[in-house]
């Protein structure tokens, strides 16, 4: 399967079938469908149909209320048809209801094997990290591991309490292969508010670490977690990798694209949110090169203030009427979901690059959807990356900016602490490139 064919499905399915019909060029056509989500539906292919890739028709769905939906062929195949819906996306209920007409016995072959596939992914963490734990860590014998924290969500994706019983502290998630640096994915059992809460679990994490993989010649800490570990009195020093540098990277690159975007090419401003934390701060005055002003928004602004850069000014504000003519913005809050508090405030038609950990949810992009206002995932992507099984959210090519600064340190050593354009760079350099993507569904 190809890269393409992997980001198309960016929506949970269901897997149910149930009957439709297709209203097109004065036909109605009666078939089933093959799977659902959100934004879309495959179908079974009638016959010899022929509808070409970019034409509209209208799907009904049998013995509901539903008034027929305009929808868009994406693709054609040999048994299936692809469709996307045109400004429509089914919110949970209404998947629930559709669900809901399938026989029972279908449901209930759909239920066990999603059960399957759960407790299939938490006995390969199991064994990943009682029986297997030994000969992984020898057969990769990383070079960089990647240190992460979860919710209560991810976890329970992962394992159960049952099994944590029997597992050590940090546990192996998944392989990293980009060039010929090879690392681990690599999370804490404990979730993040709790990591948030005691600096002694933060304490404990990060030693653990190091004496889990003393092979390791970088370890690379993911969102919050180098300002829980600075919290903790914890240096952030080789063979630590806060990554600033490569999450500044990331977004300069992307802050450009945006701008770069023919319906954003007049605006003159972007607000970064979250603006004063530990990377807002940098990344704000890296965007004074490509903005005449970078708003900072962040509540802990206690007035208005304006900092004129070498380049430009930064506006310090935690005043919501400073989002009200802001087409775009960055998402670097300490949850993505605080956007709910703030979206009321901008304009319909607004964009946020979201790069906030854990990010923002389906149901605030829904919520965000219906006032006119996307929300597109900032990543950093490179042609050799693997990351497998991918981290929930990600795809599994596309690597976080504060990795990407472990890579550039594994081949630049010399570059740490430098400058930011040498670092920027030997980036580029080495293949990394940012990009806008659509945040899966889940």
């Amino acid at each position: 399967m190809t890269r393409m064919q992997k980001e198309r499905r960016r929506n949970r399915r269901s897997g149910i079938r149930i009957p439709v019909n297709l209203s097109y060029a004065d036909a109605t056509i009666e078939t089933s469908t093959l799977n659902m989500s959100a934004c879309g539906l495959r179908l079974k292919r009638p016959g010899r149909l022929y509808i070409p890739p970019g034409e509209t028709i209208d799907v009904s769905f049998k013995g509901t209320d539903q008034p027929p939906l305009a929808a868009q062929i994406t693709h054609l195949g040999k048994s299936h048809i692809g469709l996307q819906f045109d400004g429509k996306r089914f919110s949970g209920d209404e998947l629930r209801a559709l669900y809901d007409l399938a026989p029972a016995w279908q449901r209930f072959m759909v239920g066990s094997k999603r059960r399957l596939w759960r407790d299939s992914r938490r006995f390969a963490v199991l064994a990943a990290n009682t029986l297997l734990r030994s000969l992984i860590l020898k057969l990769v014998n990383p070079d960089f591991v990647f240190a992460v924290y979860g919710n209560r969500r991810d976890t329970d994706t992962y394992w159960s309490p049952k099994m944590a019983k029997h597992m050590p502290a940090n546990l192996i998630l998944g392989f990293i292969r980009n060039q010929n640096a090879r690392g681990l994915l690599v999370a804490s059992q404990t979730p993040e508010q709790e990591l948030q809460a005691n600096s002694d679990k933060v304490r404990t994490y990060i030693s653990q670490l190091q004496l889990d993989f003393p092979q390791a010649k970088r370890f690379a800490l993911v969102g919050r977690l180098p300002t829980f570990a600075k919290k903790a009195g914890i240096e952030i020093a080789d063979p630590l990798v806060e990554g600033s540098l490569g999450t500044r990277y990331m977004i300069r690159d992307i802050a450009q694209q945006m701008k770069a975007r023919a319906e954003y090419s007049e605006e003159s401003s972007i607000v970064v949110l979250g603006g004063a934390g530990r990377i807002g701060n940098a990344v704000c005055e890296d965007l004074t090169g490509l903005y005449e002003t970078v708003v900072a928004f962040d509540p802990r602004y206690e007035k208005d203030e304006e900092v004129r850069t070498e380049q430009g000014a930064v506006l310090r504000t935690s005043n919501v009427a400073r989002l009200h003519d802001r087409k775009l913005y960055i998402g670097l809050m300490s949850q993505g979901d605080l956007v709910l508090d703030l979206f009321q405030h901008m304009p319909a038609g607004a964009m946020i690059a979201d790069d906030t950990h854990p990010c923002i949810s389906l149901h605030a992009r829904e919520k965000l959807l219906e006032k006119g206002i996307t929300v597109e995932k900032v990543v950093l992507s490179h042609s050799d990356f693997v990351m497998f099984p991918r981290m929930p959210s990600w795809n599994r090519r596309d690597i976080p900016g504060c990795l990407v600064e472990a890579l550039v340190l594994l081949r630049r050593p010399d570059l740490e602490g430098g400058e930011f354009l040498s670092f920027c760079s030997q980036a580029k350099e080495m293949g990394f490139a940012g990009r806008l993507i659509k945040p899966l569904a889940e």
